[in-house]
């Protein structure tokens, strides 16, 4: 399966060289670029970390990544090459791109299998002899840098903390800064891995600490507990970046009954994941929901797969989009989310429109380069740089500066279809860049329908528009009266469609009821008023849309 939550847990080693036993604190980390905030914010209570590279498949963009995150967290690195035991594993390929990668003696680069065991005392061993011991003052007052949290049903809130100085027992007070008020603790103890109390935590213990909290919005990853009484002449740390959201989508119920359902579902859910943020938005076509920001298209999948799963509702999630920044005269800058909160010219024009950029990492094959590059150029990509990850070069990594709304539509897919799988992507924030962006708004018979709205490219606008309303043609059933489908760019038409009323045959009516069609005259008279009837009828009744048919438009 794939690790979407970091995972801690507490082991005793002893080691054979000098036969001292040592308490070893691990935690394990997602791999997936949308989870790399749980790397970054775990790294903060490690003194070393072990970057293991699967050894038949070489390192990966998320290889790279993890990489320089803890190069740049100032960690002490064991490197080791793992699934040694495969027979297409490749160990000394391996060992070469981590010395390339990482900088460390090819010597030092380890070989471990987990299925087998082979190697793991060995790399336990390195562990201890290369990985520094936390430091700390065990005599000092309680100090904990908390580096995750989460909700249970049965336990409450649960905190994961490293202890920096002093000691705590169950019973005492702590002070969390972010809330500004103390609990008493009803619980602490290790992960072995699973929950085990002991009588208390130390300096340079990695544990858990319950207090009966039902909130988990009482607490912030990152924030300094103490206990009661030290926090008015302590020093906090520093605290982490909150976790930004990547894209963002609506959530709605798949049956119109169920809003109370998904309610009470998204409040539980969210008491578990933390980094995703909603609020509450109505669709005229489906009903109540939430606005989300999630860290990733990966996260968004699991959080809608976790509603269905452990919930049992069904949802409807719209296709992502990215925030841009829109702004006005006089300097007055906006987030929007969607295109319907976007700036209709010429009532309220923007000055400047800008959308997130993002810095790819992609390793691969040398002879797909030609194949990639040309790919990132068609997505309006920007080359930084690239470089060979082994002597021969036969793996090469990429760099490319992309705009985050062509990587969240169908990069990944078009990167792997190119590459035939054996591309590896991940990418991080870098910052904004101005974009001539406009709203392409869709009209039915001269009627605005704002939840078909989209945002696009001012070069892109008539050609998206019109592949658009092609789908609409196919989708929007026939009514007794000519449907107009344009669409609309600043106040201009680019694109139009037609879809054609129900034929209803007067001639063939009248031939039936009396046998005859009557002369010429009767029978355009007749074509006439049917033609005037459709007429009175289109501006009296607005178009029907199915469900269904918004749906289609617009589900991810």
């Amino acid at each position: 399966g794939i690790t979407v939550k970091a995972q801690t847990c507490s082991m005793l080693f002893r080691s054979a060289k000098d036969n001292e036993e040592y308490l070893l604190n691990l935690i394990d980390t997602p791999g997936h670029v949308d989870f790399s905030y749980e790397v970054s914010r775990s790294l903060h209570a490690c003194q070393g970390a072990v970057l293991l590279v699967d050894a038949s498949q070489g390192v990966q963009a998320q290889t790279v990544s993890t990489f320089h995150q803890a190069f740049h967290a100032d960690l002490e690195l064991v490197c080791a090459a793992s699934k040694v035991d495969l027979e297409y594993s490749r160990p000394n390929e391996v060992k070469e791109q981590l010395t390339a990668l990482c900088g460390v003696p090819r010597e030092e680069v380890l070989e471990v299998s987990g299925k087998t065991g082979a190697g793991v005392s060995d790399l336990l061993e390195a562990v201890v002899e290369r990985v520094p011991a936390p430091e700390g003052d065990v005599s000092a007052p309680f100090k904990a840098l908390l580096f995750d949290a989460y909700y249970e049903s049965t336990r409450g809130v649960v905190l994961l903390v490293a202890v920096r100085d002093g000691k705590l027992r169950r019973g005492e007070k702590v002070y969390c800064s972010y809330s500004g008020r103390s609990f008493p603790i009803s619980d602490l103890g290790v992960l072995h891995p699973s929950f085990r109390s002991t009588d208390g935590l130390r300096s340079g213990q990695v544990g858990y600490l319950q207090m009966g909290a039902r909130d988990i919005r009482n607490f912030r990853v990152g924030e300094t507990l103490w206990v009661d009484g030290a926090q008015k002449t302590g020093k906090a740390f520093e605290g982490f970046r909150t976790a930004q959201p990547m894209v963002f989508a609506g959530i709605f119920p798949e049956a119109v009954g169920d809003g109370e359902r998904l309610e009470n579902s998204m409040q539980r859910l969210l008491l578990t994941d933390a980094s995703v943020e909603t609020k509450r938005e109505i669709s005229p076509v489906l009903g109540a929901g939430y606005r989300c920001g999630f860290l990733g298209l990966l996260h968004l999948d699991v959080f809608r797969q976790r509603l269905l799963g452990e919930y049992g509702v069904p949802v409807i999630a719209t296709s992502p989009t990215v925030p841009y920044r829109v702004e006005f005269a006089g300097g007055n800058v906006v987030t929007i989310e969607h295109a319907g909160d976007f700036p209709s010219p010429p009532s309220h024009p923007p000055t400047r429109v800008e959308e997130p950029i993002l810095v790819a990492t992609i390793v691969l094959p040398r002879e797909l380069v030609p194949d990639v590059q040309l790919l990132c150029i068609e997505k309006r990509g920007e080359e930084i740089g690239s470089e060979a990850l082994d002597n021969a070069g036969e793996r090469v990594m990429l760099r490319w500066r992309l705009p985050q709304a062509e990587v969240i539509s169908d990069f990944f897919n078009a990167l792997q279809s190119r590459t035939h799988g054996f591309a590896t992507f991940d990418y991080e924030p870098a910052g904004y860049a101005e974009v001539d962006l406009v709203k392409v708004g869709i009209r039915l018979n001269g009627e605005p329908v704002s939840a078909l709205a989209f945002l696009a490219l001012r070069e892109k606008a008539p050609s998206l528009a019109k592949t658009f309303l092609e789908k609409l043609e196919k989708i929007i059933p026939q009514q007794a009266f000519d449907i107009i489908i344009q669409g609309i760019v600043g106040g201009k038409v680019v694109a139009k469609a037609r879809i054609k009323p129900l034929r209803k045959d007067v001639i063939a009516q009248k031939i039936l009821s009396h046998g005859h069609s009557g002369d010429p005259a009767r029978r355009m008279k007749l074509l006439e008023r049917q033609k005037e009837g459709k007429r009175r009828l289109r501006e009296i009744n607005k178009v029907q849309v199915p469900p269904e048919a918004f749906v289609a438009m617009v589900a991810f």
